[in-house]
């Protein structure tokens, strides 16, 4: 069940949170998706996971907020918002955000490529129009209100290879954007720019790019939800034999269970389409919450490759749900498995235009929220 949450601000940001009612590169399996209600609704849901804690904080920013980007060579981008957001932070970087929702129902994540993003370098940058890679979600969600609008604009901004300094390395990004159309896009930094693909699947994981991974999808065009029907086989003279499921899931034999990217996109793909359609946005977000599920990693079951300079499993640290509808942005975390929800409309007002941060809840594998012993009847 979900449950209301306590603000920890003032007692305005109170009413803004309610429960739904219905080093060298580390590795990341953040896995994204999302579905459509049979009222229009779209919900938009993904897990996130590092190879070292983010501490995520919860950024509320009003609209008419001042932003500057960060940049080693030329002048960055300045910019003031037109749009208010919620998003999850990386850790103190109130305007570095992993995934957020803006007020006019547009949803931005930030997915690890690592291996393949390929910024402008620093030196060919446009002076007045830097900045760093992971302060791209805020750009986008305080400018922009659909997809089609992002696709216009991408290409006034440059993204540079800066160091972060929460991670010690230049982060190897790409994005993926939805509007409460239901329309996604994907935009990838290959060869110095960044390279925009239509997302039918409205699906994204990590490596490699995004276009591969599309045409990696035919290797599983046999795959089905419905129950596959018997199959005999057999030849003149040696008698024949019936084959049958031995249950239910057939259909989906076949589907790749592990946790590298490649088979996570699949796997999304497979549950976020074979789902069955949800009445409305909050059923939608239950839903999405429950094939989420299906992407958690405990603490340990991957580890780093030995060699190498990480130490750290990958596991997911949280799981959030964007109703692009109702402006809802919902999470929970490693350590605390209860679904908390901003209202978003609520969360501005009570922000009187200024930031506002709030607590996500624990999020290390050693930290976990109090249980309860339930009484024996």
């Amino acid at each position: 069940m979900l449950r209301r949450l306590s603000s920890g601000l003032t007692a305005s940001l109170t009413l803004a949170l309610v429960g739904i009612s219905t080093a060298p590169h580390r590795a990341e399996a953040c896995t994204g998706g999302a579905l459509t209600a049979a009222d229009g609704s779209v919900v938009v849901g993904r897990t996130l996971e590092f190879g070292q804690p983010l501490d995520s904080q919860i950024a509320i920013w009003p609209a008419g907020s001042r932003f500057s980007g960060s940049s080693t060579s030329g002048a960055p981008l300045r910019y003031r918002s037109r749009y208010g957001f919620v998003g999850a932070t990386a850790a103190t970087h109130s305007d570095m955000l992993l995934e957020g929702l803006n007020d006019k129902g547009l949803n931005v994540g930030l997915f690890y490529f690592p291996g393949y993003a390929q910024y402008t370098p620093a030196a060919q940058a446009r002076s007045g129009r830097i900045l760093a890679p992971a302060q791209i979600t805020a750009w986008i969600l305080a400018n922009f209100a659909t997809t089609e609008e992002v696709k216009a604009q991408i290409g006034s901004i440059d993204l540079t290879p800066q160091v972060m300094d929460l991670i010690g390395i230049v982060p190897d990004l790409h994005i993926k954007v939805q509007d409460a159309s239901g329309r996604s896009i994907v935009i990838e930094p290959r060869g110095g720019r960044l390279v925009v693909h239509d997302n039918p699947t409205r699906v994204l994981t990590n490596a490699p790019t995004f276009d591969w991974h599309l045409t990696n999808l035919n290797n599983y065009v046999t795959l089905m939800r419905a129950y596959p029907a018997p199959k005999t086989i057999g030849a003149p003279g040696a008698g024949q034999i019936t084959l049958k499921p031995f249950g239910m899931g057939g259909g989906g034999v076949g589907l790749p269970g592990d946790f590298t990217p490649p088979s996570r996109f699949v796997r999304m793909v497979y549950f976020t389409q074979g789902a069955a359609q949800p009445a409305n946005a909050n059923q939608a977000a239950f839903n999405l919450f429950h094939i989420l599920n299906n992407f958690d990693i405990p603490y340990g079951v991957t580890q780093p490759p030995k060699g190498t300079s990480e130490s750290d499993a990958d596991y997911t640290t949280w799981t959030s749900v964007s109703d692009l509808k109702q402006l809802r942005f919902s999470w929970r975390t490693y350590g605390d498995q209860q679904v908390k929800t901003i209202d978003l409309r609520q969360a501005l007002q009570a922000t009187r235009g200024q930031l506002r941060l709030l607590p996500m809840g624990p999020q290390r594998p050693t930290d976990s929220s109090p249980s309860t012993l339930m009484p024996v009847p």
